[in-house]
């Protein structure tokens, strides 16, 4: 005897799944930075960086299976992933990611909005080259002088 799923059933399971796929280029989140700047906020932290990971392979037309995308989805998703590193992986995805930076932007008032740039050039200019440059430059100082930099903004 088979019996079939109710139609209630099917329609709340199909509207998860596209909530659940909802891009953050279509959300709304005022005060962004700050948000993702409390630790309580780390899951959702974790689900930006691999919305956004996603959004610089279609940009760049780079393979989501090429072996540094693999490492960093896996490392984003392994349970030991840090607050800390998840912020800076953020700030870093942040500088490439154009339309992070447009949704940020849009959900601001104009007086943030200012603020964001003033964080975003001071992300692309100082903080981002200096770490990259540097073989060892540790993450935990990367993203403490990503929030040193939104304070100062």
């Amino acid at each position: 005897m088979s019996m079939s799923m109710p139609s209630t059933c099917t329609k709340t399971s199909k509207q998860s799944a596209a909530q659940s796929e909802k891009s953050i280029m279509h959300e709304h989140i005022p005060h962004f930075i700050p948000r993702v700047l409390m630790p309580l906020n780390h899951p959702h932290v974790k689900h930006y960086c691999l919305q956004s990971l996603s959004r610089i392979c279609i940009e760049y037309n780079l393979h989501t299976e090429q072996a540094q995308v693999c490492n960093i989805r896996s490392m984003v998703n392994c349970e030991t992933f840090s607050y800390m590193k998840s912020i800076a992986l953020l700030f870093l995805l942040i500088n490439i990611d154009s339309h992070i930076k447009k949704m940020i932007l849009d959900s601001e008032t104009p007086a943030q909005q200012l603020k964001c740039a003033n964080f975003f050039m001071n992300l692309r200019r100082h903080a981002v080259p200096n770490f990259m440059s540097n073989e060892g430059s540790e993450v935990i100082k990367f993203a403490t002088q990503c929030q040193d930099l939104w304070s100062v903004a």
